[in-house]
């Protein structure tokens, strides 16, 4: 028996066809502009402090993952998911809208929770630079930047996690400059950096929590990163811009001014067609040592890309504390540390 459909029945069927269809191309169009991306590093590592205790232990030192949505050519999220072993929890680490185009207009605006511009802390290491123990920023803000050729700058605000006189508002701010370029021989980032208050940095707010009549302590960035062919070198300063009250961060008994610095190089070259990194490295802070940081660090590390986008690393790190008379320990503290990361 052949089936015959009413009209309206017809068009209904019609309707829905070319209903599902549309919306398939809509989705189709709209996931065209997501892209993700992420990766794992897993860690062997064995440890000596200062008390010469040993550990030793298999970590997972990081998992991310990234999305990216270019919604409109004006218009994109990114949002980026963290979990790291022993001191971060799966949350989300990134949360930014930007607005901007740099094909249409130098101007950008990231509005969300972002790392401000405060430092660049970039290292071939495996472990994180001291200047990054000291300064880095993670903050609910706006950055309104420009970018035109080799030049970039940014201004930005936010409401803090330290409260001068307490008050709550949207007093926080810095801004950042600097030349970066690319071409096939070299490469190179010459900037430098401002905050109004580095007490609201990640590794000294924790410290200054709670802490009653607080002013806000200038802070200060510079930065060089060049890369001419194999050779690779990369230095940065980081330093308060005056001393905190004794009773907020103290060194010696006295008002500290913290500061940290990092100086790297690094060849890279072809071993059996396999991608291979040396780098050596030599960082140091001074009157830091309330922020439980070393005094000073000599490290080195050998990176090998074994496949695409997987690298293993092998670094090997003495830390070295403030002597007896400044408070510290005067030892010195010994790690090891093999990686393997994927990228994606």
């Amino acid at each position: 028996m052949k089936l015959k459909l009413k009209p309206m029945a017809a068009a209904i069927s019609v309707i829905g066809l070319v209903s599902t269809d549309v919306l398939v191309a809509e989705e189709n169009e709209w996931l065209r502009g997501v892209t993700i991306s992420g990766g794992v590093q897993v860690e062997a590592q064995h440890k000596q402090d200062y008390d010469e205790t040993k550990t030793s232990d298999f970590v997972v030192d990081e998992f991310s993952l990234g999305l990216d949505a270019q919604v409109h050519k004006l218009a994109k999220a990114h949002v980026v998911f963290l979990y790291e072993e022993g001191s971060t929890p799966l949350e989300i680490d990134e949360a930014i809208l930007t607005l901007g185009n740099e094909e249409a207009s130098p101007i950008y605006l990231n509005v969300g929770q972002l790392y401000v511009p405060f430092g660049n802390f970039e290292s071939q290491m495996v472990s994180d630079p001291l200047t990054l123990e000291l300064a880095e920023t993670r903050e609910k803000a706006a950055q309104l930047g420009f970018k035109a050729g080799v030049f970039y700058s940014s201004v930005y605000a936010f409401n803090g996690d330290t409260q001068d006189d307490g008050e709550n508002k949207i007093d926080h701010y810095g801004g950042n400059l600097g030349f970066a370029q690319e071409t096939e021989s070299i490469s190179y980032d010459l900037g430098v950096g401002y905050i109004n208050d580095i007490g609201d940095t990640d590794g000294l707010s924790e410290t200054l929590e709670g802490v009653s009549d607080y002013d806000y302590v200038d802070g200060l960035s510079a930065h060089l990163v060049l890369n001419m062919g194999p050779v690779s070198l990369m230095g940065e300063y980081i330093t308060a811009l005056d001393e905190f009250q004794a009773n907020h961060l103290a060194f010696k008994g006295q008002a500290a001014q913290p500061k940290a610095w990092n100086a790297e190089a690094g060849f890279t070259f072809n071993i059996a067609g396999i991608e291979t990194t040396l780098a050596v490295g030599y960082q140091a802070t001074e009157e830091a040592l309330a922020l439980e940081l070393p005094e000073s660090r000599i490290l080195g590390v050998v990176s090998a890309g074994i496949y695409d986008n997987t690298t293993v690393s092998l670094e090997y790190a003495v830390d070295s504390d403030y002597d007896e008379n400044d408070g510290g320990t005067g030892k010195d503290a010994k790690s090891a540390i093999l990686q393997f990361a994927v990228e994606f």
